[in-house]
C-alpha cells in the first residue's frame, strides 16, 4: 500500500482537502424555492443526499394549489421565470397561474427535481438533536397514513411567505346553505352560470376573479372593506402577447434575452416613486387616481369608495386586467358597507340590508406572514413558532436565530420589493449552496446566526423603510399583524441586485460554529493529508491555467467601465 492509498474516512489526516464529507439535506416544500433547491443543490454540492418533502401531490406550491378564475401573475410573465431557462413563448405580459405551473413542471423535468421528491408527505415537526449535530424530522405520509422520522444535518424552509389560507371572519359565514368557497380551494368545475354570486375580497386573488366571473354570473356583489390602488395595466404593456412576437422569441433565443433584459432593466431602475413626498412619488399617485377616475366614469360613487388616500405601493399593487372595466357593468354591485353577518340565504351589512346570493367566494387571503404551522425546536427547547409568532425575523432573511443549520427561502423580508422574486431568490440559494458547502468542508457541527446580528439587520430593515413608501400608513399583507403602521416583514430592505450583493458575499464571521469531534483536538484538522483530490487520482492539474487568464480580463473588464458620475466632462459617453 502507498502512502497516499491509506484514506481512512475517520482519519482527517489521510484525506485531500475537497474530499467532502457525505451530508444530508432535507427541504421543505416544493414551490419555486423547493424547486431551484432540487436543480441546484445536486449539481454544487458533491457527496449529496437531498430528500424534498411536499405536502401536495405535485411541485408548484401556490401555483399548484391555486387555481381560481383569473388567476395570473402580477408582475411581468417574462421576469417570472429562472435565469437559466427562458419560456419564449409567455402569452401574455401577466401568465396565468395554469402557464406558470405548466412551466415549473416542465423545467423541474428537464433538471431531474423530480428524483429528490417526495409528494403527499407533510411535515409535521422538526427538532433539533444538539448531541449528534442532526435534525429529526417528523413526517406524515398523507396516502398510507403513515408516520416516520427522517433526520438530517440540514434544513431548509421553502414554504412560502403565506401558505395556509383562512376564512373571514364574519358572524354565521358557515351558516351559509348555498355555495361557499374559497379562493385558495376553488374547484374550477363550478358552474357560476345563472347565479347570484357574492365576491368578498378585494386584494389581489378578489382584482383576479371579477373580470372572470362578471360575464358568467347573473350579479356578482363585490364585497370590499379596504381601498387599493389599481395602477395601469403593465404600465401600457400589451397584456396578449402578439403572435409575431412568439414567432420571433421562438426563431431567435438572442432576441428575446435582449426583450427580458429590457424588461428586467426597467424593473432594476431605482425607483424615486418608492420615496414619500418626492415629486416621483406624487406623480405616481396622481397617475393611478386619473387611471382609475376615468375607467370608473361610469360610476363615480365607486371610484370614491375605492380610491386610496395613502402612497402607491404602501400595499402591494395588482395589476388586475379588466377589473375595473368589471366593475362598472350592470350586473356588478360594488358594496363597500362591511358585513354584518352571513345567514342561510345570503349575506347582511351593518346598513340592515339583506341580499340573497346562491354562492359566496371569499378572496381574503392567508394568516398573517410568515407563520410558522408546524413546531421547529432548536437549541434549549426554544421553538420558532413562538419566536415567529411575536416578530418573525432571520438574519438576512435566511437564517432565524437559535437554529443551527436552519435556512429560510423567501424568509421573513426575503422576497423582492421590486420587480421579481426569481431572481433574488437563486442569491438566496446559491448562499445556502455556499454555506452548505462550508459545514461539509470545515467538518461543522452547527452554525447558527449571532442573535445580536439578528437585531442588527432588522434595525437595517426599519432604518430603511422608514422614508419609504412601505413604512406609509394603510392595512396590508406584508405588515406585522396586518397594521397599519406595522413593521414590514415579506420584503427585502432594498432593491433585488441589492440583496443578491449581499448574498453573494458571506460574512461567515457573523455565525457562531461548534465543531465536529474530528476537529476537537485541531479545529484546522479538516486541512487534511496536504493534497488535493485530482493529485491523488492522477487527473488534471493544471486546471487554474484555464481559467486564471479569463477570470482576471473578466474582472479587469468590470472595474474598466467608467462610472458616469466620475466621467470627466470632456468625455463622450456613448
Amino acid at each position: 500500500m502507498g502512502v497516499f492509498d491509506n484514506t481512512d474516512p475517520t482519519d482527517l489526516s489521510t484525506r485531500p482537502i475537497n474530499e467532502p464529507r457525505p451530508i444530508k439535506v432535507i427541504v421543505f416544500g416544493a414551490g419555486m424555492s423547493g424547486i431551484l433547491a432540487g436543480i441546484l443543490f445536486p449539481r454544487s454540492i458533491r457527496n449529496l443526499e437531498l430528500v424534498i418533502y411536499e405536502k401536495n401531490a405535485d411541485l408548484g406550491g401556490t401555483w399548484f394549489e391555486n387555481i381560481y378564475p383569473g388567476i395570473a401573475c402580477d408582475i411581468p410573465s417574462h421576469t417570472y421565470q429562472f435565469s437559466f431557462e427562458n419560456n419564449t413563448q409567455w402569452s401574455s405580459y401577466y401568465a396565468s397561474g395554469a402557464e406558470i405551473q405548466a412551466y415549473l413542471k416542465q423545467v423541474a423535468a428537464k433538471y431531474d427535481a423530480y428524483r429528490c421528491m417526495k409528494f403527499r408527505h407533510r411535515v409535521l415537526k422538526a427538532e433539533w438533536q444538539d448531541d449528534e449535530g442532526k435534525w429529526c424530522v417528523d413526517v406524515l405520509n398523507e396516502d398510507t397514513g403513515g408516520q416516520f422520522i427522517d433526520t438530517a444535518d440540514i434544513v431548509c424552509s421553502a414554504t412560502g411567505i403565506l401558505n395556509h389560507w383562512r376564512w373571514p371572519n364574519i358572524p354565521n359565514l358557515h351558516s351559509f346553505q348555498g355555495k361557499l368557497v374559497h379562493s385558495a380551494a376553488y374547484n374550477p368545475t363550478y358552474d357560476l352560470s345563472g347565479k347570484r354570486v357574492a365576491l368578498i375580497g378585494g386584494g389581489s386573488s378578489g382584482i383576479q376573479i371579477l373580470p372572470r366571473i362578471q360575464p358568467l354570473a347573473k350579479r356578482v356583489d363585490h364585497y370590499m372593506k379596504g381601498r387599493n390602488w389599481i395602477p395601469p395595466v403593465g404600465f401600457g404593456a400589451e397584456v396578449t402577447t402578439p403572435p409575431e412576437y412568439l414567432d420571433k422569441f421562438k426563431n431567435d433565443p438572442k432576441a428575446y434575452l435582449e426583450f427580458r433584459r429590457r424588461i428586467e432593466d426597467v424593473l432594476n431602475k431605482p425607483m424615486e416613486a418608492l420615496y414619500r413626498n418626492t415629486d416621483a412619488e406624487k406623480m405616481a399617485f396622481e397617475a393611478c387616481r386619473e387611471h382609475m377616475r376615468a375607467k370608473l366614469a361610469k360610476k363615480p360613487e365607486i371610484f370614491e369608495a375605492l380610491v386610496p388616500d395613502f402612497a402607491v405601493g404602501c400595499r402591494r399593487l395588482t395589476p388586475g386586467p379588466g377589473y375595473l372595466e368589471a366593475l362598472v357593468e350592470k350586473n356588478v354591485a360594488f358594496i363597500p358597507t362591511r358585513i354584518r353577518e352571513v345567514v342561510h340565504d345570503g349575506i347582511v351589512t351593518e346598513d340592515g340590508k339583506k341580499r340573497e346570493v346562491d354562492m359566496i367566494i371569499c378572496a381574503t387571503g392567508y394568516d398573517d406572514v410568515h407563520k410558522q404551522h408546524f413546531p421547529v425546536i432548536g437549541k434549549n427547547g426554544i421553538n420558532l413558532q413562538d419566536l415567529w409568532d411575536d416578530f418573525p425575523q432571520a438574519y438576512l432573511s435566511l437564517a432565524p436565530a437559535h437554529m443551527p443549520n436552519y435556512f429560510c427561502f423567501l424568509g421573513p423580508n426575503g422576497g423582492a420589493a421590486q420587480g421579481s422574486n426569481v431572481p433574488f431568490l437563486e442569491s438566496a440559494v446559491r448562499y445556502v449552496i455556499k454555506a452548505i458547502e462550508k459545514i461539509q468542508r470545515e467538518f461543522i457541527k452547527s452554525m447558527v446566526p449571532k442573535p445580536h446580528l439578528v437585531t442588527a439587520f432588522r434595525q437595517y430593515i426599519d432604518q430603511y423603510f422608514a422614508p419609504t413608501v412601505f413604512g406609509a400608513t394603510c392595512n396590508a399583507w406584508w405588515k406585522h399583524k396586518r397594521a397599519p403602521d406595522g413593521r414590514i416583514l415579506a420584503v427585502w430592505p432594498g432593491s433585488q441586485l441589492h440583496g443578491s450583493s449581499v448574498m453573494a458575499n458571506p460574512r461567515w464571521e457573523d455565525y457562531e460554529y461548534e465543531l465536529r469531534d474530528e476537529l476537537k483536538g485541531n479545529p484546522l484538522a479538516w486541512f487534511g493529508n496536504g493534497f488535493v483530490k485530482e493529485q491523488l487520482m492522477g487527473a488534471l492539474t493544471t486546471g487554474y491555467l484555464d481559467e486564471a487568464l479569463p477570470n482576471y480580463l473578466s474582472a479587469l473588464a468590470r472595474i474598466s467601465v467608467p462610472d458616469p458620475r466620475y466621467v470627466s466632462p470632456s468625455v463622450t459617453m456613448e
